[in-house]
């Protein structure tokens, strides 16, 4: 379904609409295949007048000799025409589908490709996501009209000749009108489409918002952030309605204007048609002239409908494929790297990594060294770095070299760019100067913040190499995971969750460290990698992965390194430190006794980080992975009618009555002017020109109440439903994520999440209410044209019941098709979606892989799988397109046959009839279009309502206590009993857990891995289900509390950083309880007030500031200062600081906190000597609790026995 990627030559590809040239240029014989059967309609369609015509003056002409056969080439001829009517209609609507599903494969090919190879500091994820989705389907919506535009200049100019053939000069008056309609409606359509710019900008707002939080749902619980960020999601929401507001008043303006032209058209032709012929002695109008000409104003009805509708559209199209171009033009990557050659492995001397220095020898190849004859992997010279051109580099003046196949260790204080350093040597910073020569292409790249994809465990640490079975036992054994994959319940079958959210923070370091090992690539850049391990394990590693007989000497691989611990020198060959983005020393490791000066001095005399590694905070649900399918397939079986009325109910029910009385309003003023003209021409065939005032001013007033249904209906339904439903089902998919439980939000993948916010959503706000309007108006003439026509044929009326059958076998048909394609539809969507998240996110770890073209080859295969349900759906909805319209064939067939063989039967009502059957094909049409496109929108919304019914809510019957405002007064918490688990069925993960933290007193929670400390935690926040005990703070039982309102109260300080979509002041104070100095105040004595103060303070946006990660901790660190609260609770935060910064954030904490009650998750035993006391957690359960200098002093301490495992000294 989806053809290969290709580029086609632009002449000049700064124009505006260059992309959109290109497609059409490329598709143009898709595109020209449509326009043979789109003629052919338009044939068909203009011999409805004459037939009409025809028919009614033979019904009216004396029987004569020929009458018989002159009746069969009647029968024969509609027959012919209408047959041809849905045939033509059918096989153009079939290719104009088919040439969308092209334009959607290649548009989302293409902005995926660009994605791959985008700036990664300028990729923004709502940028992509918007285009595939909002751009896609506004451009599909719009493009349903393209063979309709130029065809309505042929069928608008075939009507004039058929009025000007039966009315002659009086044709001129309802052709002015539509021409100053026009006039009128074209700007107003152009500027409609316009309007839609600050709307979609307002989209990729809100889901660049919506995206970040779903990224990080555990951070914002157990912060307490949920109303706030719920908060600002919602006013983002609320502002894209406001965007869209413009539009939506220039939208019902055109349909206004567009109606108008065509109801009021019939009157002045009427008018200045009897005015010019009463000064004839002639009958006036008669049937056969009145109701050919009104079928000729009604084929004149769609052109000029399209004429105003579809320049909108066309604008509409245009602005979208800018948009797109904008993004497949924005700056890509410029590798500024330029290649250095070197000897390969094979044809090198082997030197190892662990061979012995002098002690003289530099790093930088000076005539002092001993590696001369060594090849080097990347040789950088007077090098700087900046984020744009007109920013202070972050990178000044580095020159260095590193050795192939030696280990050299990057290390420095927090922001003194280490990250840095390793993106400039990825080729990942934007604007560089100096020269940086690699001999490498590629890279095993493990991230700071890690990179995890939606799949298993297993699949994350393979990525995209080759399976080796038994190299993959030797990574995960090297890596410490054998055991964590016993303790995850499908071991490394396991989902991972989205962005890793089913997995400890250690546990993603590790897995992607194994991804880099597995990869077998000669080169490894390696960002802090052994951040919170414990002592056993980090000692694990580095014998298995970095020793004499580890994984890298074998491999044979050079090693980047960054670190934030001194003591890993000691497996190092070559050190650069860093600070403040320059290089204050390198060299050979051995040498630092030689060289050592005041600053490596600081930072060798700091103890080691001994810390014990993070226990899984969330275990994995079985088979959880199919959660997401079940939830979808819950919902699957709703009738149609309970989903409408569902939304009935969102919109007001009483909303929907004035709606639909518009409704009815239009459409009585659209079909009774036929009522009204038999009647006139009847009369006026008794009595010639008689009262033609009377006549005259009701067929106006009919067409006045037309205008006032249309702008009624339009109004309401734009102006009060669209945003009152847009605004509300938001609202429910918020409320319904931010309270989900911890286990389904870890288990469910973000874009399939997304996806909700992002596609449904826009079939709601987009495609629904153009859809849904035309489907009650088509719907309603379609039910009073059937009418008319059976009513005024007489005798069809007895084949009503057969109609009736027949239609009840097509829509139980269609229907059962149809929700099975919508349900494949949109399953096979979600795939997209969450490549595109994990794509973006993780852009520079795929491209330093090399794994480029592998996820483009991915993506085709979830996109032709998504294609393939799109297609058919389209197929489906031709296809019931085509049966209804064949029906119609047959009961046009026999009213004229029953009117034209039949003797004796006057006209009667058969004007009506003909009339209709002419209104009751179009309308049909019209109809089935779009029903198929409210269809779509109703899938969305029957897939918001299953996800809001079905999704279980965190909160509990009970949960509804109130608390003071101030609470908690004192800080004291009290735990009686605890058992406590993340999911019933899974059994406890703490037992009996009993003690009491007095208000004001410092507790530290110890233990080895999978003792319990983070499960306690979680505990305390309202994050895992307690099943028998009480748990109080200042006296009240937290289980009858709200869980959010347990968070807010409570300030949590943890590894997981999240920053608000907003600037430094919104983000530092989301409470908004701080003054700018204070404010001011807390980032300088955290240390990073300097990094905002050079650029726009508190004013600036925090996305924008390019923070490191340990800059993030330290901002997070902030803003918990800034919260008011008695309970501080902090949870592995220091786990990745440098000492310098972790000894400052440690005297930060103790001044700051001083007289409140702390808790904390103690990974750096040494850090926690001065609590108050420790609680020592074995296997859930609590084995000792004391000072900790007394402990320490206890021979027989758990408790120091823990501490001299992790090699601390006991004094």
């Amino acid at each position: 379904m989806t053809p290969p990627l290709t580029y086609i030559p632009v002449v000049d590809k700064s124009s505006d609409n260059a992309l959109l040239w290109t497609f059409l240029s490329h598709y143009k014989w898709s595109l020209g295949a449509g326009i043979i059967p789109r003629l052919a309609y338009s044939g068909f369609s203009f011999s409805q007048p004459f037939l009409v015509g025809r028919v009614l003056d033979f019904t009216a002409e004396p029987r004569g000799p020929n009458s018989q056969n002159i009746a069969y080439a009647l029968i024969v001829a509609y027959a012919i025409v209408y047959i041809g009517i849905s045939l033509s209609f059918s096989v153009y609507q079939h290719k104009t589908y088919r040439l969308l599903t092209l334009f959607r494969g290649s548009i989302i090919a293409l902005v995926f490709d660009k994605s791959l190879r985008i700036n990664s500091l300028a990729i923004e994820n709502a940028e992509a996501i918007t285009l595939m989705s909002a751009d896609i389907d506004r451009i599909g919506s719009s493009m349903t009209l393209v063979h309709e535009i130029y065809a309505s200049f042929i069928d608008g100019a075939l009507a004039i000749y058929l009025l000007y053939r039966l009315l002659g000069i009086s044709v001129v008056p309802p052709i002015i009108w539509i021409i100053v309609c026009l006039l009128i409606g074209l700007p107003l359509a152009k500027a409609a489409g316009n309007a839609q710019i600050p709307w979609l900008e307002a989209i990729e707002d809100r889901l660049a918002a919506t995206a970040n939080v779903l990224g990080a749902m555990k951070a914002i619980k157990s912060t307490g952030l949920t109303d706030i960020v719920s908060s600002r999601v919602g006013n983002l929401r609320r502002a894209e309605i406001r965007a869209s507001l413009r539009h939506r008043v220039l939208v019902i303006f055109s349909a206004v204007i567009s109606f108008a032209s065509t109801a009021l058209a019939p009157v002045l032709g009427f008018a200045t048609y009897i005015l010019l012929d009463k000064g004839n002695e002639s009958l006036g109008l008669t049937e056969g002239i009145a109701f050919a000409a009104l079928s000729a104003f009604e084929l004149l009805d769609g052109p000029m409908v399209v004429a105003i509708d579809g320049f909108e559209h066309i604008q509409t199209v245009i602005n979208s494929f800018r948009r797109i171009q904008e993004y497949l033009l924005s700056e890509e990557r410029a590798d500024y790297r330029t290649p250095l050659e070197v000897v390969r492995p094979s044809s090198r001397p082997r030197v190892s990594r662990y061979q012995i220095y002098d002690g003289n020898t530099t790093l930088d190849g000076s005539p002092k060294s001993n590696l001369l004859d060594l090849e080097f992997e990347v040789i950088v010279e007077e090098a700087s770095a900046s984020y744009a051109p007109e920013e202070e580099p972050v990178l000044q003046n580095l020159s260095f070299q590193i050795p192939r196949g030696q280990i050299t260790m990057i290390f420095g204080p927090v922001g003194s760019g280490k990250s840095t350093l390793l993106k400039l040597l990825l080729g990942e910073m934007p604007y560089a100067t100096g020269s940086v020569a690699t001999g490498f292409t590629r890279a095993a790249y493990c991230p700071q913040s890690p990179w995890s994809t939606w799949g298993t465990v297993r699949s994350n640490v393979v990525g995209m190499s080759l399976w080796d079975e038994k190299w993959y036992n030797t990574v995960v054994s090297a890596c410490a995971l054998t055991e964590d994959f016993k303790e995850l319940t499908n071991g490394d079958q396991t989902a991972t969750g989205a962005q890793g959210s089913g997995l400890s923070g250690g546990q993603k370091m590790r897995l992607s460290f194994a991804r880099a090992l597995y990869s077998k690539n000669p080169v490894m850049i390696l960002d802090d990698v052994l951040t919170g391990l414990d002592r056993a394990t980090e000692r694990h590693i580095i014998d298995a992965v970095f020793g004499p007989n580890g994984l890298l000497e074998k491999l044979n691989s050079t090693i980047l390194l960054t670190t934030n611990s001194a003591h890993h020198l000691s497996f190092a060959n070559h050190f650069i430190f860093l600070e403040g983005g320059e290089i204050v020393r390198k060299g050979p490791v051995d040498s630092l006794p030689v060289v050592v000066d005041d600053v490596l001095e600081k930072v060798m005399s700091q103890p080691a980080a001994a810390t014990s590694r993070p226990e899984p905070e969330i275990p994995e649900v079985a088979q959880d992975s199919l959660k997401e399918l079940e939830l979808l397939r819950s919902g699957h079986d709703t009738e149609d009618i309970q989903i409408y009325a569902y939304y009935a109910s969102i919109a007001g029910w009483w909303t929907i009555a004035v709606y639909l009385l518009g409704c009815v309003t239009f459409v009585f003023g659209m079909t009774f002017p036929s009522v009204w003209l038999q009647w006139w021409v009847n009369a006026n065939a008794d009595h010639p020109n008689d009262r033609v005032g009377y006549w005259l001013g009701g067929f106006g007033a009919l067409a006045i109440v037309t205008i006032i249904g249309c702008a009624l209906a339009d109004t309401i339904f734009n102006m009060v439903v669209l945003p009152k439903t847009g605004i509300k089902f938001h609202e429910l998919l918020l409320s319904t994520t931010m309270q989900a439980r911890t286990s389904f939000l870890t288990t469910t993948d973000a874009g399939t999440t997304l996806n909700r916010f992002s596609q449904d959503l826009e079939l709601i706000d987009n495609d629904l209410p153009q859809s849904i309007d035309e489907t009650v108006s088509q719907f309603l003439s379609v039910i009073v044209s059937a009418v008319f026509v059976f009513v005024g044929s007489g005798y069809v009326i007895a084949v009503l019941p057969l109609c009736l059958i027949a239609l009840g076998l097509i829509q139980v048909y269609y229907l059962r098709t149809s929700r099975q394609l919508r349900l494949l539809d949109i399953e096979a969507k979600a795939p997209l979606f969450s490549q595109f998240l994990e794509t973006v996110s993780g852009v520079t770890c795929i491209r330093a892989y090399g794994w480029s073209q592998e996820y483009m080859e991915q993506n085709y295969t979830a996109l032709n799988r998504s294609q393939k349900p799109y297609y058919l759906l389209w197929c489906i909805q031709r296809w019931l397109t085509l049966v209804l319209d064949l029906l119609n064939a047959g009961v046009a067939t026999l009213v004229v046959a029953l009117a034209t063989c039949l003797q004796g039967g006057s006209t009667g009502f058969l004007g009506v009839a003909l009339f209709n059957i002419v209104i009751f094909s179009s309308t049909l049409q019209g109809f089935v279009t779009a029903w198929t496109h409210v269809e779509t929108a109703l899938g969305a919304i029957n897939r918001i309502r299953s996800f809001i019914f079905n999704v279980e809510n965190e909160n509990q019957e009970g949960e509804v206590g109130t608390v003071p405002d101030d609470w908690p007064q004192r800080g004291g918490i009290v735990f009686e009993d605890i058992s406590a688990s993340y999911e019933v069925s899974l059994g406890p993960v703490l037992k009996d857990i009993t003690f009491a933290i007095q208000p004001g007193e410092k507790v530290a929670i110890c233990g080895r891995t999978g003792s319990g400390k983070s499960s306690l935690i979680s505990t305390i926040l309202r994050m895992l289900e307690i099943e028998s005990g009480i748990i109080t703070i200042d006296d009240i039982d937290i289980s009858t509390i709200p869980r959010q309102q347990v968070r807010s109260r409570l300030n949590t300080f943890s590894q997981e950083t999240f920053l608000l979509h907003g600037s430094v002041r919104e983000n530092i104070d989301p409470l908004e309880t701080a003054s700018d100095e204070r404010s001011i105040e807390v980032l300088r004595a955290v240390g990073i007030w300097d990094h905002f103060e050079s650029r726009d303070g508190l004013d600036g946006d925090v996305e924008e500031e390019k923070l490191s990660h340990g800059q993030r901790q330290l901002f997070c660190l902030a803003r918990a200062i800034i919260k008011p609260g008695r309970i501080l609770i902090i949870d592995e935060a220091t786990s990745s600081m440098d000492s310098e910064t972790d000894e400052l954030m440690q005297r930060v904490l103790r001044k700051e906190f001083e007289g409140r009650t702390v808790i904390a998750i103690a990974h750096k035993l040494h850090t926690v000597l001065d609590f108050d006391r420790v609680i020592l957690l074995e296997k859930g359960r609590i084995v000792e609790t004391g000072n900790p200098q007394e402990l320490l002093e206890t021979e027989t301490s758990a408790f120091r026995a823990l501490y001299k495992s992790l090699d601390e000294d006991v004094q």
